[in-house]
């Protein structure tokens, strides 16, 4: 398929609230203002999560504004025992109230606070730092210090894509590839991360879609042997994707964009081997899992997510721009599933 490439600053929204130009850039081009949209306000959707994984521990941090309601929630994982230590902070009709930024790469601070729970994000050119102190769903005091490196010119996969729905669409940006330093420290538990091993990814998000919505994400980065840093983001499902995909592979902070990728899995058993292809020959992976992150939110059937994150060990090969195959063993990443009614 022939995929649109932004290349230029691009107004997100036209006078209607409709995507002037669907497609996808390597870093945000896109123009967005949460005061172009036309569609009902209840409808508008912003967040910014992150996570941090090492060989055990995963550590996710969100503040989203779904405009009914928001707020901010910490969660840390351990993905071999299943246990979690959670804190939310929600407040209802947040409205766009919660400061998030209308560009992701812009130096700016996102806050969010509340009762036993203080948070504190601060993006500048070189480095996202992540603070935060609070106390964890049991009473167990939490206490984070995160940074992670932004190289210089490193790439993204930024994509707008539109909904069948008028004035429907998504703005989205995945940001790997940033090696990460610090610690969480929650209850007993003291995790160090390491920026040889560890990377921070940023998904960001914007916009407005259907109340029914589901979609496939895969995300990862490591280190190879050899030094280099590789990272890759996959995803379908969520919208009219035939102006570009949202699979694209980062060899050293530069983005590599790929074809349409497709799954295969037990629909039974999702503990036993995904295998990934793409019609261009450039991902060819098998996941072996080896932790579902299973979460619920769906209240009374009607509103909130189900999601099995699926965490497990990738092996397999990657094609880069100029041909080079990549062999990628024994790689952390994730791949879910999320079944959306919000």
């Amino acid at each position: 398929m022939k995929q649109v490439q932004i290349t230029e600053k691009t107004e997100l929204l036209d006078e209607n609230g409709s995507l002037v130009k669907p497609g996808y850039c390597k870093t945000n081009l896109f123009v967005y203002r949460r005061s172009a949209i036309k569609a009902n306000p209840l409808r508008i959707k912003e967040w910014d999560f992150y996570q941090l994984s090492n060989r055990r521990y995963t550590m996710q941090m969100t503040v989203a504004d779904i405009s009914i309601g928001g707020g901010g929630c910490f969660t840390l994982i351990d993905r071999l025992t299943g246990e979690r230590i959670e804190k939310l902070n929600l407040s209802p009709l947040t409205m766009g109230g919660l400061g998030l930024s209308e560009n992701a790469e812009r130096p700016h601070v996102l806050r969010n606070r509340g009762k036993y729970f203080n948070l504190q994000i601060c993006t500048q050119k070189h480095t996202r730092c992540i603070k935060f102190r609070g106390f964890g769903s049991k009473g167990e005091p939490v206490e984070v210090d995160v940074m992670a490196r932004i190289p210089e010119g490193l790439e993204s996969l930024v994509m707008a894509v539109p909904f069948e729905e008028k004035g429907h669409f998504y703005l989205n940006q995945k940001i790997n590839s940033m090696p990460a330093e610090g610690y969480v420290s929650a209850g007993t538990k003291h995790i160090e991360f390491d920026p040889q091993s560890d990377f921070l990814i940023l998904d960001w998000g914007r916009g407005v879609w259907p109340y029914k919505c589901s979609w496939y994400w895969g995300n990862g980065s490591t280190r190879l042997e050899d030094g280099s840093v590789f990272g890759f983001e996959i995803g379908w499902g969520f919208g009219d994707m035939s102006a570009a995909t949202e699979n694209m592979l980062f060899y050293n902070g530069k983005g590599h964009k790929i074809g349409k990728v497709f799954l295969k899995k037990d629909e039974k058993d999702r503990l036993k081997p995904w295998v990934f292809t793409s019609d261009d020959g450039r991902f060819e992976m098998t996941m072996t899992p080896s932790f579902d992150n299973y979460t619920s939110s769906r209240m009374l059937g009607i509103i909130g997510n189900r999601c099995h994150q699926v965490f497990g060990s990738f092996n397999g090969t990657a094609v880069l721009d100029d041909g080079t195959k990549l062999c990628i063993k024994d790689m952390l990443a994730f791949c879910e599933y999320s079944d959306n009614r919000w």
